[in-house]
């Protein structure tokens, strides 16, 4: 009994992650039988394998073409439905009618000169509506043939200084609509070759950015020329995989090197595209993949570091496929997984897995996509069984398609009405939010957009509803806001006028401040630093109390900030709580007095620690406002105005540090360069005390656990 290759309907219900959670299939098949070569049911039907043994009576591969299917490398289809195998290990393209029974072989052609040529180990194909591109990977060619089979062209390795024979070694390829040909070669670390539709080589583009650690580039500044050269050249890593969609972008993949690998696990939640292990690029090689989903769209994302199983390392991806309505698949050869994503880069469905379960691969070669009339299939093809599995959407996912296409069409209210299918089967699907909340917005529907788009912590289409939201809301109050806008001007100028007349007054008086006037103090130092800062010291025009006033306000600026932060600014609604927001003020500001007091009474500081305490908490006087009024703005402006906010905090920020550099130099009578340099080794103290701190709390710690061992041991032996 020997295994055959069989193409397999399967209707398992397979259960789909996403981010981690499970949700309803997407893809399943319909048909328990298994089907041989010849497309002829078996005489039972398969439960768990895709792989079925059968006795007499059974026309397979065998039958057909003398030959079992070898090492299989890839899989795709043409507009009518047919399937073609790259069977590298017979050194042929077998192909398959759209019913999966044997059609023919490619395995040997005539060229121009009459010659008949054969093909040895084809690795790619790629079809256009009326050529088929075969990589002759064993002899470093690419072999044209017309939609009849018949040889049309051979394109070998193009005449170029910069192509060399060892970068050229065909594996996939891919055609745009205007005939230029993007080539996957083994070995070509300069990214993908691009060539004319007649094989005239253009150049490279896409390369995977390489990398050095600080150990590497350090330890080559010591090494001789020779060293250099027998070290292995750090090069980029090649492409495995490339496919392109109907608007002529290429979808590229790449197995990220070992080395590399910490930037690929660091890409999934800052969705950098550098270390992504799939990219979109255009004709001129820029990546322009979006990437609005939570993580990277580049497979797994749920990765154990510490494990020693399959989830310890991120994905190996190897092949990349467009599906119906903008959507495309990737494959995890690791895990045996597909990932579906959609043209924004959210992640809509994912299944698969190792094994003989129905449905699972044993590992996964290819993947491609069926279209027979308005019906789309998904072709797995299994590297070791030799076997293709065929997928059929589920009614979730057909929900899911008609959402998309719904949606690419512009019929919001139909979009609606799918997207709301698609959460009856699992109402914990954030782009099913967000794409009510597109509709709604495009409906005009704005409050109610907002309403939704929370549910999925979606801030883009949020800030454009708030956006309309606030133009109706500012035309109804048209009079009001200047107003009010005039209003705070003008009780601000009259309280700065105040504070600037009590300051004066107070500059004529002998004898104890009150708190108050010490406390306004801090609106002159605010603005006059150098003369502010000496009569802080040398008038005691401040005070501890007033400084430790200062302080709380700063403290209660940032909680404010913590949790009143608008939503499109803090989408997820992190919040701290008040001692957070105690320590994140008071340590550093006693950190900074007690490492500028110990550096400065060595270095003939004239302040005290008292003097530096003061000095320091004046300095943030600047910051309660600020904060409090950056914090207010981010409830009424939208994403594009966020740099308004944020520059107003960095103002606050920079102000306090400026008066916090020249509050050191007043107080201790330093010149400008002695107070840069006491400045920058008081950071350098601070990093000390904090080190010691951190090691004397862990030994005394160790200490503690020490006593009560011994105290444990010697009560357990009494």
């Amino acid at each position: 009994m020997k295994k055959k290759f069989t193409s397999i309907f399967i209707f398992a219900f397979i259960a789909v992650m996403l981010f981690g959670t499970v949700y309803p299939a997407a893809f399943e098949a319909y048909d328990t039988y298994t089907y041989d070569i010849e497309g002829e049911p078996l005489s039972s039907p398969t439960a768990y394998s895709a792989v079925q043994s059968v006795d007499g009576g059974y026309t397979g591969l065998r039958d057909a073409t003398g030959k079992d299917l070898g090492n299989v490398y890839d899989l795709v289809t043409d507009d009518r439905g047919y399937v073609y195998i790259a069977d590298g290990g017979n050194d042929r393209i077998v192909v398959l009618n759209k019913y999966y029974k044997f059609d023919r072989l490619i395995d040997t052609y005539v060229d121009d000169t009459g010659k008949q040529k054969s093909l040895k180990a084809p690795e790619g194909i790629f079809i256009t509506d009326d050529r088929i591109y075969v990589c002759d990977s064993g002899n470093k060619q690419i072999v044209i043939f017309d939609r009849s089979f018949n040889w049309v062209d051979t394109i070998k390795k193009p005449d170029s200084d910069l192509l060399s024979d060892e970068m050229w070694t065909p594996i996939a390829c891919a055609v745009d609509q205007y005939g230029r040909i993007f080539v996957v070669s083994r070995g070509c670390s300069d990214g993908i070759i691009v060539m004319s539709g007649t094989g005239e080589f253009t150049g490279f583009i896409g390369a995977q950015k390489s990398t050095m650690t600080a150990w590497q580039i350090i330890w080559r500044r010591f090494q001789s020329p020779e060293q250099l050269a027998l070290e292995s050249l750090n090069l980029s890593t090649a492409y495995n995989n490339i496919t392109i969609d109907d608007e002529g972008f290429v979808y590229a993949t790449i197995e990220i090197k070992p080395s590399d690998q910490s930037q690929q696990i660091a890409a999934i939640t800052s969705k950098d595209a550098t270390y992504s292990p799939v990219k979109k690029l255009n004709s001129k090689g820029t990546e322009i993949m979006k990437r609005n989903g939570f993580f990277d769209c580049g497979g797994e994302v749920a990765i154990n570091q510490l494990s020693t199983s399959e989830n310890s390392s991120p994905s190996i991806v190897i092949d990349v496929a467009c599906g119906p309505e903008k959507t495309w698949s990737i494959v995890d050869e690791s895990r045996s997984r597909v990932y579906t994503y959609d043209s924004n880069g959210n992640l809509l469905f994912a299944f698969g897995d190792s094994g003989d379960q129905l449905g699972n691969m044993t590992r996964i070669a290819a993947i491609t996509y069926q279209t027979i009339g308005d019906e789309t299939y998904m072709l797995l093809l299994d590297g070791d069984l030799r076997t293709v599995t065929v997928y059929e959407p589920t009614t979730y996912a057909e929900y899911l398609l008609g959402a998309l296409r719904t949606s690419n069409e512009h019929q919001y209210d139909k979009s609606i009405d799918y997207w709301n299918d698609v959460l009856k089967y699992n109402n914990n699907f954030d782009v099913a939010y967000i794409g009510i909340g597109k509709s709604l917005y495009n409906e005009g529907k704005y409050q109610e957009a907002m309403d939704i788009l929370k549910n999925a912590y979606e801030t883009d289409y949020y800030s454009k509803s708030f956006s309309q939201v606030r133009k109706i809301w500012s035309q109804k109050w048209l009079i009001l806001i200047p107003i009010i806008v005039i209003a705070l001007v003008v009780l601000y100028l009259k309280f700065a006028g105040y504070a600037k007349r009590l300051n004066k007054r107070v500059s004529l008086k002998v004898g104890k401040k009150t708190y108050w006037e010490e406390l306004m103090y801090s609106q002159h130092v605010i603005f006059h630093p150098f003369d502010g800062f000496w009569d802080l010291k040398h008038e005691k025009r401040g005070s501890v109390r007033a400084g430790i006033t200062i302080v709380a306000l700063t403290i209660v600026a940032f909680f404010y900030q913590s949790i009143g932060t608008g939503y499109i600014f803090n989408p997820q609604e992190n919040y701290s709580s008040i001692m957070v927001q105690v320590i994140a003020v008071v340590v550093p500001l006693l950190l900074w007095c007690a490492a500028n007091w110990c550096l400065t009474t060595l270095f003939d500081g004239e302040g005290s620690f008292k003097d530096i305490f003061i000095a320091s908490s004046y300095s943030l006087a600047p910051l309660p406002l600020l904060i409090i009024i950056s914090t207010a703005l981010t409830n009424v402006l939208t994403t594009n105005e966020g740099a308004i906010s944020t520059l107003i905090t960095s103002i606050g920020f920079v102000w306090a540090l400026f008066l916090i550099f020249f509050a050191t130099l007043v107080t201790h009578g330093y010149t400008l360069g002695k107070n840069f340099i006491t400045v920058i080794f008081t950071i350098v103290a601070m990093a000390v005390i904090m080190f010691v701190a951190i090691l004397f709390s862990s030994l005394v710690g160790k200490m503690v656990s020490f006593v009560f061992a011994i105290v444990e041991e010697i009560s357990n032996r009494i």
